[in-house]
């Protein structure tokens, strides 16, 4: 079995998965037109298209990964975790920054070039989100500054 079917095949099931957690979302009052469960079934419904279209055409020889690969991969899913954990406690602005700048040193980039783009994304979004769109999201220990 190659690797392409293996990850549709997986992406299958993570699309059952959000269809059977997401189906039951309801709100206790309608405050959006679509509902809360929107999001989580059309994402199921993008996953599984591009699982059973995976599966469907399946994939070559697979070849290994370059070096270090396999440890970025890591690191960016610790930083995922990590940014899952901290998100209500230190707000969406510090631990979005705080998360696209591991990600971007992963990457490659410079501590500079990092932390930079982590504030600018991170206010950013935040900014779009919370004000613009009027998303809310946790200030966390930034509180009243935002």
């Amino acid at each position: 079995m190659s690797n392409d079917r293996t990850l549709g095949g997986l992406a299958v099931l993570m699309a059952l998965t959000l269809v059977i957690f997401g189906w039951g979302l309801a709100a206790p009052f309608a405050y959006e037109p679509v509902g809360p469960r929107a999001f989580p079934m059309i994402t199921a419904i993008l996953i599984g298209a591009c699982g059973i279209i995976l599966l469907v055409k399946g994939g070559g020889a697979v070849e290994p990964n370059a070096a270090g690969v396999n440890r970025g991969i890591l690191g960016i899913a610790a930083a995922l975790l990590a940014y899952a954990l901290v998100f209500q406690s230190l707000g969406f602005v510090v631990s979005t920054a705080l998360m696209s700048a591991v990600v971007a040193r992963i990457f490659g980039a410079t501590w500079a070039q990092s932390v930079s783009t982590g504030v600018v994304l991170s206010v950013g979004s935040f900014l779009l989100f919370d004000h613009g769109l009027d998303v809310v999201l946790p200030t966390g220990i930034l509180g009243d500054l935002l």
